[in-house]
This record gives structure tokens, C-alpha cells and sequence, in this order.
């Protein structure tokens, strides 16, 4: 699609200025070229049928939803299921979630299918715009010799053709934008529908079907407001990894830690911590530091999980990340760079996150309370800060840190456990943020968070970018709150419209691009 558009704004300006006695011939050969561009293709009857497909489908899990729902409504006998003890009302549940999700997802499918199958079927008319700049060539070439008129030359012939020629080729330079628009907007919809729709997930684990179903699920519910569960996409995909690659005694050991657990809850943060890279050794010393509170999904969320990732359902004003009374903030410290990363450490790392939030200590008052919390969370940040400056800056009291020094703790602190690391992209006008921001929404839809600079002035911060739905992107800033922004306030460079003092221009982005082996 872009090479075709390419090729057809190249000759757009050919066709433009090809006029009067001496221009036919360019008139006649840009008319051709333009009319042999390929148009962009589809078929939109297609299209249609496979949204019906999409809608019938979306009308069998319905009516499987609402067959399942006395049941789940009821309970059912507390009998045992899966490797890891499942309850039948606990898999129950997240079956009925599950297919909600796909439910939700099928009638999105198929709202969008039919969508996109409008700018395909005008397909048609960039056919016979192409056929139109055929017959102009052709009439406009008979008046030519090369690049001299012949004596068929009439100038009225050449200035009605030279018009129909830019109306035939401006027609089809905007439906070629308006196709790759919609395509992209598409591919971007869809996945973030895959994204969320997490159905099957774990598939490659060694874990039952209905294991999987249950800890992929755990801690989200059709009425969750933002609706996030405990395993990202990513997480889903590094549990599943790293369980089929541990040893029979370790994954019987791991197996039986995930039947002992207390709720989904509880068994989706022991796959997290495995998730996050850690042995099967160090998942059992977080399981008995976890499990007094392993029925409690709240204290769970609390401690292990700062942010809420890719929430689904935007609220808006501010979001408050909070330990009791203390915010997930930096503090009046120039460290959010440091701060930033600290949190989206403890976001994909729970182990972390637990040392932070409790010092490895729950439930002991000395070390589990919100001004110890504070105490640790500002010491790492200033850890972070202080290891990731250099010389020149502590010496000239140079105050925060730069992109590429952002990019290297994001690389040293996140990416070990996610397994993807960080690239500095710069972002210094609207056309390269708004090519990037397909991009962010990629990563956050998995799971990845994004930091990104912003700068007003003479004053710089660092954000990150956690969330997306539809066309707004979940922010997180380190002043202990997260929002929501629109795609174009991030594209015209207005990210301040919750807070004023909050530099407004993003000018890089720390972009997750490959994976650690």
C-alpha cells in the first residue's frame, strides 16, 4: 500500500504542472505511469461475509454465556479439576469470563470488518479513475510528436484533458490515504482485541486446559473497572515458556505450589514471579511470604501490582497509586526518570514489588507500614538515580538524567524481566510521534510498559505509557497518578491537560524492540 501511494504522489506533482503546448508529452507518460499503480485490491462482499461469520459466532457464545450463567450464579459442588486443584467453581467463573471476553470480542471483530469494507468497496471507482488516466494518455499522446505537438495538437483538448487528469489522479491519491488509514487504524483495533480477548493463553504450558483458562484469567471480571488482570499477554507467554522449560522435579515442585494456592489470584503471581525470570527456588520463598494473604485479592493487588497495565475501560481525572496514604511518586527529588522505572520494575516483578511494599517482611509492623514503604521506595529510586549519572554530572550538579541514560536503566532494571528490551526513538515534531504511536500500542497491549520524555522550555520529565484503549493511551506519571490522553494530544505534543505543570511536548520514546535471550 505505501509504495503504490508513493509512486502515485510522486507523479500527482508531474500530472500537476505537465500543461500547455510543450507539456502533452509529460501529460501523456505521467498519465500512464499513473495509471498503471496497482489499485489497493479487497474484496468488500468478502469482507461482509466473514463479519456475519463474526456475528453468528459472537451469537453462539452468548447463548453458551447465558446457559452457564444459573450455574455460576448457583455454585456448584466444591470438586477438584486441573494440576493445580482447581475448583469447578473457580474454573466455572473463568470459563463464563472467558467466553464474555470472546463474546465482547467477536461483535468488535465484526463492527470493524464491516467497518473497513466501506473504503474497500471504492475500490471500484480507483479502477476507473485508472482506466480515465489511460484514456487521457492516450488522447493527449495522438497530439505528440515525443516532445514536439504534431498537427493534431487543439490547446482546448490539451487544457480539458490536463484537468480531467488531475481530477483522475488526486482521486486516486485520496482513496489510496484513505485505504492505508483505515488499514492501519484496522490492524491496530485488531490487535488490541487480541490483545484482550487472552482466550488460550498459556496453550503452550504443561499445565491443564483448565489451569490455563483460570490463572490467565485471574483477577479480571466482565464488570472490572479498568478491568486488568493479574498476567499480561507477555507474561502469559514467558510463564508458559518457562514452565515448559524446567526440569520434571522443578515443575512437580512448581505444580504443587500452584495446587496449594488460595485463589486464581494467588496462582497468577507465583507465574508472574516466574514469569519475571526467577527460579523455581525463589517462586516457593514468595509463595510463603504471600500466602496469609493468598485469598485476598486485594492486598495481593496492593503490594504486588503498583499500576493497573492496559486498563480497558478509561476513566477519567486522576488515578491515585498508593500504599495506604503514601503515592507511588518521586518525591521532590529530580529522579523521574529513576522513579518511573522503579515502578514499571515492580509492575512486571512482584518479587520486587513485595520487598519494596513490605521489605520482604508482611504483616511485621516494623518493616509492613506506609512510612517504611515510603522510606524504601525513595532509597531505590535515589539508588537508581545515583548508579545510572555519570561523573561530570555529580560534579557540575547536573540535576535528572538523559534519554540514553534512561534507555540504559530501563535496559538494566526492566527488560531482565520481561525479556524485551529498550530503544531510544526521538519524537521531536507530530509526524514522528504520530508513525510511533502504533507502535507504544503494541507494546502496552502485551504488557510492555513505555517511557517517554517530555520537555516544555527549559524543563524536561519522564512519563510512561501503560495503557491503551480505543484511541486513548494510559499514562502513567511519576508524581504517583495515572490518566488518559488521546492519541492526538499525544501527536500535537498536550499531554498537560490533567496538570499544567507537566511539560507537554513528547520529544523520545524508550520503545520495547527486541528480545533478551
Amino acid at each position: 500500500m505505501s509504495d503504490e501511494l508513493d509512486r502515485l504522489q510522486d507523479v500527482q506533482d508531474d500530472i500537476h504542472d505537465a500543461h500547455g503546448v510543450w507539456g502533452a508529452n509529460d501529460l501523456a507518460a505521467a498519465c500512464t505511469t499513473a495509471a498503471a499503480v496497482p489499485t489497493f485490491g479487497g474484496d468488500a462482499g468478502e469482507l461482509r461475509a466473514i463479519a456475519e461469520y463474526c456475528e453468528a459466532v459472537a451469537t453462539t457464545v452468548s447463548k453458551a454465556l447465558q446457559a452457564t450463567e444459573p450455574l455460576v450464579n448457583e455454585g456448584i459442588s466444591r470438586v477438584w479439576a486441573g494440576d493445580t486443584h482447581v475448583s469447578a467453581n473457580e474454573a466455572l467463573k473463568a470459563l463464563s469470563n472467558d467466553m464474555d471476553r470472546a463474546r465482547t470480542a467477536f461483535r468488535e471483530i465484526c463492527r470493524l470488518v464491516r467497518q473497513h469494507a466501506e473504503p474497500v468497496r471504492r475500490e471500484r471507482s480507483d479502477r476507473e479513475s485508472a482506466v480515465h488516466l489511460t484514456e487521457i494518455a492516450a488522447t493527449v499522446g495522438s497530439m505528440t510528436w515525443g516532445v514536439v505537438p504534431n498537427l493534431e495538437y487543439e490547446g482546448q483538448v490539451m487544457r480539458d484533458q490536463h484537468a480531467k487528469a488531475i481530477r483522475a489522479v488526486d482521486a486516486r491519491v485520496a482513496r489510496h490515504i484513505e485505504m492505508r488509514n483505515a488499514a492501519e487504524d484496522f490492524a491496530t483495533a485488531m490487535h488490541e482485541i487480541e490483545a484482550q480477548a487472552r482466550t488460550s493463553r498459556l496453550s503452550d504450558s504443561p499445565l491443564s486446559a483448565v489451569d490455563e483458562v483460570v490463572i490467565a484469567g485471574a483477577g479480571w471480571t466482565p464488570t472490572m473497572v479498568p478491568g486488568s488482570p493479574v498476567l499480561t499477554a507477555a507474561m502469559d507467554d514467558r510463564a508458559a515458556a518457562a514452565l515448559a522449560a524446567l526440569s520434571d522435579t522443578d515443575r512437580e515442585r512448581l505444580t504443587g505450589l500452584l495446587a496449594t494456592a488460595q485463589s486464581p489470584e494467588h496462582r497468577a503471581y507465583l507465574l508472574k514471579t516466574l514469569a519475571a525470570g526467577y527460579g523455581v527456588e525463589d517462586v516457593a520463598r514468595f509463595d510463603q511470604l504471600i500466602a496469609g494473604h493468598g485469598n485476598d485479592p486485594a492486598w495481593l493487588d496492593e503490594h504486588l501490582s503498583p499500576l493497573s497495565m492496559d486498563g480497558e475501560k478509561p476513566l477519567p481525572g486522576k488515578d491515585f497509586n498508593r500504599i495506604g496514604p503514601v503515592l507511588w511518586e518521586q518525591g521532590r527529588l529530580p529522579t523521574c526518570v529513576a522513579s518511573s522505572t522503579v515502578t514499571a520494575r515492580a509492575e512486571v516483578d512482584p518479587l520486587y514489588a513485595l520487598q519494596l511494599t513490605t521489605g520482604g517482611h508482611p504483616d511485621d509492623p516494623e518493616f509492613d507500614n506506609p512510612l517504611s514503604f515510603e522510606d524504601r521506595l525513595r532509597d531505590e529510586q535515589v539508588r537508581v538515580y545515583d548508579d545510572g549519572r555519570n561523573w561530570r554530572q555529580e560534579l557540575f550538579n547536573g540535576r535528572g538524567m538523559s534519554d540514553p541514560q534512561s534507555t540504559t536503566v530501563a535496559n538494566e532494571q526492566i527488560a531482565p524481566h520481561t525479556g524485551v528490551r529498550y530503544e531510544n526513538v526521538e519524537t521531536s515534531d507530530a509526524a514522528s510521534r504520530s508513525e510511533i504511536i502504533p507502535a507504544i500500542e503494541r507494546a502496552v497491549d502485551v504488557g510492555h510498559p513505555v517511557p517517554f520524555s517530555i520537555d516544555e522550555g527549559r524543563e524536561g520529565h519522564q512519563m510512561l505509557v501503560i495503557g491503551h484503549s480505543g484511541n486513548q493511551l494510559q499514562i502513567y506519571n511519576p508524581w504517583g497518578y495515572t490518566y488518559w490522553i488521546t492519541e492526538q494530544e499525544f501527536t500535537s505534543g498536550k499531554v498537560d491537560g490533567i496538570d499544567p505543570d507537566i511539560p507537554r511536548e513528547p520529544t523520545a520514546v524508550r520503545l520495547p524492540k527486541e528480545a533478551v535471550r
